[in-house]
């Protein structure tokens, strides 16, 4: 490792962006690549991100690239890339990334193909790397104004979990330690899907008690899928668990809430798609969960009825009656 840390991160939208912002306001060797052209010539020209993080100033002493190459010998990359692109774009890195960089992933979502999480697929294509997670209630905009935030970082040893916290921590983001990498990613992937159901209910003026119960409920959820894969419990009711599920679950500034608010006032899914100049990730997510509820025998109403909603084009009134009229259950 360098003196000076040489960090990258890939992905340069919004949360790449303000990663990089955070990274850059603290260290000198922070380069971060970016797919789109564009934003490269806006970073270098005006230090902005016009494109993914209007009017946040950026560092002069960043270095932004277009070339996957200028990525070579760092000791730290975060991975700030959509789930499904992610296997895409690592795959050139094979040849690139040094066996000593840790690997920090900061997406949110579950392969649909394997339902394996992103450190799986990760650590297939880079599989001599050691790799973190990064995952808490994050909206990137208010991070990169300045604006306080806590977060989570998740690393097999805790050692390696505090060297990227101490990267990355300032007088407004904090993060947290912990040691449980696949609670910080089943969480944060899951509850993008009920952020589409909380919009749903909102769009379609359901009221507050709806709200709180579909929260409550989709909580339970999670926890069904994190007793299966041995989540931690303080990661469940934590920053990435309860934490991301509330934040997303109740603000129109979520990507995934206000697709659900969208689908609810009646606009098509392929449309709302086509339209956002950033993923929703629990589009994609709510498909891999449905498999993966399949997987470990579990029932996951709330996921699949928002399947329905998305993908058979079910009526949103009719699955909420089928929802209200399930047999009635112990609460889990």
């Amino acid at each position: 490792m360098h003196k000076n840390p040489v960090i990258g991160i890939i992905g340069a939208g919004a949360w790449g962006t303000t990663i990089a912002k955070l990274l850059s306001d603290k260290n000198s060797n922070v380069i971060l690549w970016a797919k789109e052209i564009q934003v490269k010539k806006d970073i270098e020209k005006f230090r902005i991100n016009k494109t993914f993080l209007d009017k946040i100033k950026l560092k002069k002493s960043l270095k932004i690239t277009n070339d996957l190459d200028d990525l070579r010998n760092l000791d730290f990359l975060f991975i700030v890339v959509p789930t499904q692109y992610i296997q895409m774009t690592l795959k050139p890195l094979k040849k690139i990334i040094n066996k000593n960089c840790i690997l920090i992933n900061c997406s949110k979502g579950i392969d649909i193909k394997t339902t394996s999480l992103i450190s799986e697929v990760i650590s297939k294509l880079l599989p001599h790397n050691k790799i973190a997670v990064m995952s808490g209630p994050n909206f990137a905009l208010e991070i990169a104004l300045g604006k306080p935030t806590a977060s989570l970082i998740a690393a097999t040893k805790i050692s390696d979990a505090r060297k990227i916290a101490n990267l990355i921590s300032s007088k407004t983001f904090r993060p947290y330690l912990s040691t449980d990498i696949i609670g910080a990613q089943i969480c944060g992937a899951m509850k993008n899907v009920y952020a589409i159901g909380c919009g749903i209910i909102v769009g379609k003026d359901f009221g507050e008690n709806a709200v709180a119960s579909v929260i409550a409920r989709s909580f339970a959820e999670i926890k069904s899928v994190g007793k299966k894969l041995n989540v931690h419990s303080e990661t469940l009711s934590g920053l990435s668990g309860l934490g991301d599920l509330f934040l997303t679950c109740s603000s129109k500034k979520s990507r995934n809430f206000s697709l659900g608010f969208d689908l609810a006032k009646g606009k098509k899914l392929g449309n709302i798609l086509e339209n956002k100049k950033t993923i929703a990730e629990g589009a994609y997510t709510v498909k891999a969960i449905k498999k993966l509820g399949t997987k470990l025998k579990l029932s996951l109403p709330l996921n699949d009825a928002i399947y329905k909603i998305l993908y058979q084009e079910k009526s949103i009134n009719k699955i909420i009656s089928e929802l209200l009229n399930r047999p009635i259950i112990k609460e889990n």
